[in-house]
């Protein structure tokens, strides 16, 4: 089996890591190390992907990065003759955001169906970050708000730096640094962060995550958090008596955990070593088997990414997940 790293791009800013999922080999698979529900993958999730599919050519990459809460408006990052464009995909029409001479110059793609928000570097070998916002209603160029990566959450965008934890208004410009801390995440309108290995809030946390140990994995949609704790993955969202465990990995042998979670709606895609998918409703999980056969769910999408391949299917026309 193949040494894999977990990160391809790691920015240390005043102490504080951001990372960011790389591209694995594009024949690739490894075998699942899910110790709960597992099942596979349902036939009218392949049908639906097959029929948004993006066939690329030879030298020709393309990823779906992010998505709108019905997946008619996408974020795709393409890569051909050693130019990458970052492009909103509008149900047919195409606006460029950005283009870099580098894929891994351009990471962190968020999008909340109206702003988005991306880091870039200046190049392989330099590891300095500049996050920048776009507004797609406006046809402009994107604007430089920080340093480090963020998330992005009706209208605002949150991240850490030495400064602190910033939330910003993007259609205001207005930033206030709210805590100590990293790995902001949004609940509601309220921002979670990381510090000490606990949930911090500006306002009151939930009782139901004063107990919560997580790792660095943490991602929200704004009505579910999810983290990594030791080898579950574990999620709450309000009007839960406490956080439920939604999917575990085997402890042995060890390799990266559980990394790389991102939440919508119901479902939560993570990473570890290859790509699962989970349902809330059932805690039943996919990890697929292809090679080349990696799902991520952004906004109302779940995304496919491959070998010469690229797809998003609308979250709201798949099946659930059957429990075991």
């Amino acid at each position: 089996m193949r040494a894999l790293t977990a990160l391809a791009a790691v920015t240390a800013i005043a102490g504080c890591v951001a990372a960011f999922p790389i591209d694995r080999p594009s024949d690739y698979t490894a075998e699942s190390k899910l110790g709960t529900c597992r099942v596979d993958l349902p036939r009218d999730w392949k049908d639906r992907l097959s029929r948004d599919t993006t066939e690329v050519g030879s030298h020709e990459k393309v990823t779906v990065v992010g998505a709108d809460a019905d997946a008619g408006t996408t974020l795709v990052r393409t890569t051909r003759n050693r130019t990458t464009e970052l492009v909103l995909h509008d149900h047919g029409k195409r606006q460029q955001v950005m283009a870099v001479q580098n894929d891994g110059q351009l990471f962190g793609v968020e999008f909340d169906g109206r702003w988005v928000t991306f880091s870039t570097s200046p190049s392989p070998g330099d590891t300095t970050t500049t996050t920048y916002a776009w507004d797609s209603r406006n046809d402009g160029a994107p604007v430089p708000i920080g340093a480090s990566g963020a998330v992005l959450h009706n209208g605002k965008a949150a991240w850490a730096d030495q400064a602190g934890v910033h939330v910003y208004d993007l259609a205001k410009k207005k930033d206030r640094v709210v805590g100590r801390g990293g790995k902001p995440v949004f609940l509601g309108d309220a921002v979670l962060w990381l510090q000490d290995g606990k949930f911090r809030s500006e306002g009151a946390l939930p009782v139901q995550l004063s107990n919560a140990r997580p790792s660095d994995s943490v991602a929200s949609d704004g009505r579910t958090v999810v983290w990594a704790q030791d080898d579950e993955l574990r999620g709450w969202r309000d009007g839960w008596a406490e956080p439920r465990e939604l999917a575990a990995i085997r402890p042995v042998p060890r390799t990266e955990g559980i990394v790389f979670p991102r939440v919508s709606g119901d479902f939560v895609s993570w990473q570890s070593e290859s790509s699962y998918v989970t349902d809330i409703r059932s805690g039943a999980t996919v990890h697929t088997t292809e090679g080349a056969y990696w799902l991520e769910v952004h906004g109302g999408a779940l995304t496919r990414q491959g070998w010469r391949v690229a797809a998003a299917a609308p979250l709201s026309e798949l099946s659930p997940l059957k429990a075991c």
